[in-house]
Parts: structure tokens; sequence; C-alpha cells
């Protein structure tokens, strides 16, 4: 989404229409907003199997330095939009929810069945017919910051659905869903760098171009962090099976984590630990076993978390009620050095 002088990076804004309009005077509102709101001016019609239902569409969009995101649900609508070619955008769009949507690229109409992801090149005319229940979302990026050329471009947005794509699976739509989370509007510019890694390495992906480990980082240290936060409860989890969750050498996962505070194994123990922590912690832990604990938490064995609460607390599990207040400053020290 555009940004005006006068607004800050990092912006995170809101629409929705205005109560107390007749359907009509709905339309013309969210036909106003939506032309001049997203990057590529569209004119906006109304839809032939528009239903006489309450028109009630909404977005949510955030700008940053070289990006953009938006996110939208739309009433039925019939969209068109201009060549523009002074556009510098890389636009990949999610369309979570598009029954018998049509979107024409370069003047040929196609249908695009639900939870596709595709490429659009706006500095060429295109329309669409987004039914009722259209749900879509957007990553927009400067892509002279990919250096991706216009015939790389050309390349990419005549590529077919990427849904079902690793990378997209992996880094692409976690990154659009996940977006909205509060006090986003106040890491612009840690966002830019997760999404311009993201779209580099999908790009590079798709070229077959080398992209550099570099560029990776960002996007695949915080898939990786993702991960290991949903599976840390999964005893057999280790730095072997992230390797192969995600088809990198041991070599090339420890790279990418060489500079964090906690290196990917001392991440998975640190993340079980505080599990552990808190649920001896808490006032009936005296009705759950040590081993039941450990195995929650996805210790091999009792053993193996006496250890990890003697490394990270300095006490021995049976100590932790009678020194709370230090264990409770430990956990909350182990907290913050998982945070993403």
């Amino acid at each position: 989404m555009p940004q005006s002088p006068t607004e800050k990076s990092g912006q995170l804004r809101r629409y929705a229409v205005p109560e107390g309009l007749s359907p009509e005077q709905r339309f013309e509102h969210w036909r106003t907003w939506y032309g001049s709101a997203v990057e590529t001016p569209m004119r906006l019609e109304k839809s032939k199997d528009a239903a006489p239902l309450p028109f009630s569409p909404s977005a949510i969009s955030l700008a940053g330095p070289g990006f953009s995101l938006i996110e939208m649900y739309n009433a039925p609508a019939l969209g068109s939009w201009a060549p523009n070619p002074d556009t510098r955008d890389l636009r990949l769009a999610y369309f979570r929810k598009a029954p018998a949507l049509t979107l024409a690229l370069n003047g040929v109409p196609e249908p695009v069945p639900p939870g596709s992801v595709r490429f659009i090149d706006t500095s060429l005319g295109g329309s669409f017919d987004a039914p009722e229940g259209f749900h879509a979302l957007q990553i927009n990026i400067d892509r002279s910051s990919l250096d991706v050329s216009d015939a790389a471009l050309a390349s990419l947005v005549r590529l077919p659905d990427l849904a079902k794509h690793p990378i997209v699976g992996t880094f692409v739509i976690p990154a659009l869903l996940s977006w909205k989370r509060p006090g986003i509007d106040r890491e612009a510019l840690g966002t830019a760098d997760i999404l311009r890694s993201v779209m580099a390495t999908l790009v590079g992906s798709l070229l077959e171009t080398p992209v550099d480990n570099e560029a990776q980082k960002p996007a695949l240290s915080r898939a990786v962090k993702k991960y290991l936060d949903a599976s840390y409860d999964n005893p057999d989890l280790d730095v072997a099976m992230v390797a192969e969750r995600f088809n990198l050498s041991r070599r090339s996962l420890f790279y990418f984590f060489e500079n964090e505070e906690l290196h990917l194994g001392e991440r998975i123990r640190a993340l079980r630990t505080r599990r552990a922590l808190e649920l001896l912690l808490q006032a009936d832990a005296q009705k759950i076993t040590f081993s039941e604990i450990a195995t929650s938490c996805g210790f091999t064995n009792v053993q193996s978390m006496r250890r990890a609460v003697k490394e990270f607390t300095g006490m021995n599990v049976r100590e932790i009620h009678r020194s709370e207040t230090v264990v409770r400053v430990a956990l909350q020290q182990l907290r913050e050095s998982l945070i993403p």
C-alpha cells in the first residue's frame, strides 16, 4: 500500500465500510478507497453475480521501507488496472479463498483455484472477477532490491500455481498469515529484512539462480524457530531432524544460527527447559511426576531434564519450590533468550 509524505514507515492501516450508508453508497466508498489504496490504481465495478447482500469488504495493510503487505476480504467485484511501466514492485498474491475467481494477465483470463499463489506483473494491464467470499493477501517488494530484471519478472509471472512449492509452504504463506501480530508496525525494518529474505530465497529457487546465504538468514532463522516452538515436545527432535525438514545440511544449519544467542541444539534444550520450569512452578506440580513432566516437554528421560534444569538455573529440580523467586528470574531470562 503506498504511503503519503505524512505517513510514517511501518504504519498499520485498516479499512471498513462506514455504517449508515446505503448499499450503493457503501460500494462507492469502497471503490474510491480501493482505487487509490492498492499500489496500482484499479477501476472497480460491481460484479454481475453480486447478490443483494450487505456489502462489507474490509482490508488491513502495512507499509514499510521497500515493501507493503495487504490483506483484503472482498464482496463481489470486477477490477481492472492499466499498464504502469514505472512500477518497480514484485507482487506475490495468495488467493486464500477465491471460489470461481478469474484473473486476466496479459489479456488472457484464467480461473484461479482457492489457495493459489501467483506472481502478478502490475506493469502490464490486467483484470479480475472476484466473487463473494474473496480473501487475498499480497506481498509487494521493491524488486530492484532483489535484482529481479524485467526478463526474470516475465518468467515468474508465467509460472503456474506455486502453493505446493516447499519454500512457499515453509516461508511465504506463514509470513502472510502471521504479520498482523500486535506491535508489527513498530518492527518495520526487521519485517522488511525478513520479507526480502523470503522473496530472495523463493525467486532464487524458481529462477535457479544462486542466493547469498546472508540474504536467506532472516527468513530461514524465523521459520526454523517457529518449527522448534511447535515441535520441541517431540523427543526425536534434534539438529538432524531440523536439517531434513528444511532440506539443509547440518553445516548450513549451524551457519544460519552461528550469531544467535542460542545455537540450534541449545535452543531446543532451552525450549524444553522453559516448559519444564513452568510445570515445576505450578502450585499443583506435586501431582505431576518428574517423569510425566520430562515426557511432556520432550526430554528422553528424567535425568536429561534434571541436567537441563541444573544448567539453566543452577539448582536441582527438588530445590525449585524452596527458591521460587530465584527460579522465576531464571525462567524470565530463559523466555527472553527465546524471543524470535
